[in-house]
């Protein structure tokens, strides 16, 4: 009797749910029109719109509320317009708050800041009206830039950064901003007087987002079926245009090992960058001695899975155009990966000596090509890169496409050498708004020095609204699939991964909560080679809530099975072969990081294969004013009774990061980490000024130290590596 009840009841709360969710509408089959004006004067990007041209503007007032109550009216009124010349497309708003200043949050300078942690005000550009992909340019209320390139409302390219200017003001009764797009930082056809535009903005005081022209709830605000259509707008035809960024800086590197110097290495380097617009929908890039001595450094992890982590890109020159190289089956699974260029296996940087990269995108089609050369350093012989890519858009969501790598490792110590390519068919369908599925098939094959050849595959589908996520992925890696220009977490199996959320609002909640956010998610792998188990877990959150501020608790309860084949040995403890089943549970919670003061913690206990396993979670930020933050972040493990001696074991993993900022154009940035595991500490310090748009100088200084223990001396030497960098840039378009 008791199963028909708790199907009952689960079938109350999801129709309770439905019926004050809202519908998750289909896109208008006439879209909006904003009319764009011409201005006759010159206008002065301060934040303060006083030109006559604005006044002359048409305003769009019909923001609507994509969150809480889809549909309803934005909060506090909204106000856009848009006007254009010969060189830029202006975009002005003024966000009008009830209690001026008090109302507007942002939690610092920082560009590409977090969007759902701020105050925002944006706009999302279609320039080829295909209604799948866009670049967004967005503002908070201090002038922060944040722009993103997207692809189907799914791939996202958050680290890409655009040539464009914007300045803000905010006033007793709101906040005003001020935008200049050039027209040579858009795409557009050689005939365009339409672009499809979505506009948005977030009121974080009140965990409120609004766009015009409404958006459901389900789906992000770069959705471009739901776009308006800008008209009236006469951009110049495309024109020579190219950005010419050369560099030059001093490097200083001191090593020490247990206070005595083993080298101090003063260096100038010299090199840069040329981006050359060839067409409407065409880049050609190329880059020369490159350098990336200002890309943030990679945050240390404790990782007790039995996968590799995967640290995210963070370079310029291989973060633009990156989306259609991204294949989003299944995130472990990459046949190309930028960071396999210019980086060895511990992120340690590798000389480039040169590239180039082709990007094409229009309607019908996505293009895009690469070739680097890596230089030899050390024990790392040189090393030739490739890669193609191509893909093709068909009916009005879809597409199928191909990818080639191919790298060439010169010859090593023993005068070997290794070539490897892999070939990767891959599709996206969409049949409708709620229905998506990602699909890719990819081949490998080594020869030289290293002989393999594999295959690889995955399926990402899912049907999601505003009252449900119901979602399955199905991959695979065999053992001798190898993409050595790409990344994969493990070899030799197969992953099986049915989950689901459902997305609750129904009218007995209090009113203090907006959503309740139950679910289940299975992760099953398999040893590929025989289908033997591998390991799995299933987790049930049976409790969810998102609160109207926008902090959320958690609670899961996970339910693990794993199966050794060989010694698994986490921080340093053998776990010996054999089959493994036990329970752990988790408690989250994550506050309003909106406010000046924010706490987010998780506490995880129960088994871990044969012993026990606390770990804590804790991150505090503290942003008195947008213009200084302090974050402190700390991760704690309690391994217990575990493995094969029945070993105990404790790590401590600090961060913190302090920043300081006059603008989000002069700031100062000091992150440093402490690890027991690896008794290393790393400080990372940059100086950022960007003098003027996309042109910057840096000042940067890294201190690491380690205490290394040989087992066989039980000697600990301390190695101390510093380095002090001066780097200037200079952006020139012509």
């Amino acid at each position: 009797m008791k199963k028909p009840i708790l199907i009952f009841v689960l079938v109350k709360l999801i129709t309770t749910g439905y019926c004050l969710a809202q519908a998750t509408f289909e896109p208008p089959a006439t879209p909006p029109q904003i009319q764009a004006v011409r201005a006759l004067d010159a206008i002065d990007i301060d934040g303060t719109l006083d030109e006559t041209d604005w006044a002359r503007a048409v305003p769009v007032t019909s923001f609507v509320q994509k969150d809480p109550v889809q549909g309803d009216p934005v909060s506090m009124p909204t106000e856009a317009k848009i006007l254009f010349d010969r060189d830029y497309l202006y975009i002005g708003a003024f966000c009008r708050t009830e209690r001026g200043k008090a109302d507007i949050r942002a939690q610092n300078l920082q560009r590409d800041f977090d969007y759902f942690q701020n105050d925002l005000f944006g706009i999302a550009i279609d320039g080829f009206l295909d209604k799948r992909n866009c670049v967004a340019f967005q503002t908070n209320p201090y002038g922060t830039q944040r722009e993103i390139l997207v692809m189907d409302d799914q791939i996202f390219n958050r680290e890409w950064s655009g040539l464009w200017k914007v300045r803000t003001q905010i006033l007793d009764s709101g906040w005003t901003a001020e935008m200049a797009i050039p027209w040579k930082t858009l795409r557009y056809p050689e005939d365009c007087r339409q672009m499809g535009i979505i506009l948005t903005r977030n009121i974080r005081s009140n965990n409120e987002y609004a766009s015009f022209p409404a958006v459901p709830r389900a789906f992000y605000v770069y959705r471009m079926p739901y776009e308006a259509i800008l008209t009236g707008i006469d951009p110049p035809p495309p024109s020579v245009n190219v950005q010419v960024t050369p560099y030059a800086l001093v490097d200083y590197q001191r090593e020490t090992v247990n206070g005595e110097t083993l080298s101090e290495d003063p260096d100038f380097k010299a090199g840069g960058e040329v981006k050359w617009v060839t067409g409407p929908n065409s880049v050609l890039d190329f880059t020369f001695n490159t350098d990336f001595a200002q890309a943030d450094v990679d945050r240390q992890v404790v990782n007790l899975t039995r996968f590799s982590v995967l640290f995210p890109e963070r370079r310029q020159f291989f973060l633009e155009g990156n989306e259609i190289y991204n294949l989003a089956a299944w995130d472990p699974l990459q046949p190309f990966f930028s960071r396999r260029i210019g980086l060895d296996e511990a992120g340690n940087p590798i000389p480039i000596d040169a590239g180039v990269r082709y990007t094409q995108r229009s309607p019908e089609q996505n293009i895009g090509a690469l070739a680097i050369r890596q230089r030899a350093q050390g024990n790392t012989p040189a090393a030739n890169f490739a890669v193609a890519r191509y893909s093709r858009n068909f009916s009005s969501q879809n597409r199928i496409g191909g990818l080639a790598t191919f790298r060439l490792d010169e010859a090593d110590a023993n005068g070997q050498t290794t070539a490897n390519t892999t070939v990767t068919l891959d599709g996206f369908f969409r049949p409708t708004q709620q229905i998506n599925a990602f699909w890719m098939v990819s081949g490998s094959k080594t020869t030289g020095a290293i002989e393999d050849e594999g295959l690889a595959g995955a399926v990402w589908a899912y049907y999601s609204n505003n009252w449900i996520y119901l979602g399955h992925v199905q991959s695979l890696i065999t053992s001798d699939y190898n993409p050595r220009a790409g990344f994969i977490d493990a070899s030799n199996y197969m992953v099986t991964s049915p989950a689901v959320t459902l997305r609750l609002r129904p009218s007995w909640l209090p009113g203090f909560i907006r959503q309740y956010s139950p679910g289940i998610t299975t992760y099953l792998y398999h040893y590929l080679d025989d289908l033997s188990f591998r390991e799995g877990f299933n987790s049930y959150r049976p409790f969810a809530l998102e609160f109207q501020d926008g902090s959320e608790i958690e609670y899961a309860i996970r339910t693990n099975w794993q199966s050794l084949r060989s010694t698994f040995s986490p921080v340093g403890i053998d776990i010996a072969v054999g089959d493994y089943q036990y329970t752990r549970h988790q408690f989250s919670y994550t506050g309003d990081f909106s406010r000046k003061v924010a706490l987010s913690a998780e506490y995880a206990f129960g088994g871990y294969f044969n012993g026990r396993l606390n770990t804590l979670t804790t991150s505090l930020r503290l942003a008195p004013i947008p213009h200084i933050t302090l974050t402190a972040d700390y991760e704690w493990n309690r391994l217990a009774e575990l493995g094969i001696n029945r070993a105990n074991e404790e790590t401590h993993l600090f961060g913190t990061e302090l920043r300081l900022a006059l603008n989000p154009r002069v700031q100062l940035i000091s992150f440093f980490q402490y690890n027991t595991t690896t008794n290393q500490t790393a400080l990372n310090s940059r100086f950022v000024w960007e003098y003027q748009p996309l042109s910057y100088v840096y000042l940067v200084y890294n201190d690491n130290r380690q205490e290394l223990i040989n087992p066989a001396t039980d000697v600990m030497p301390r190695m101390h590596d510093q380095q002090g960098i001066f780097k200037v840039t200079f952006l020139k378009q012509f």
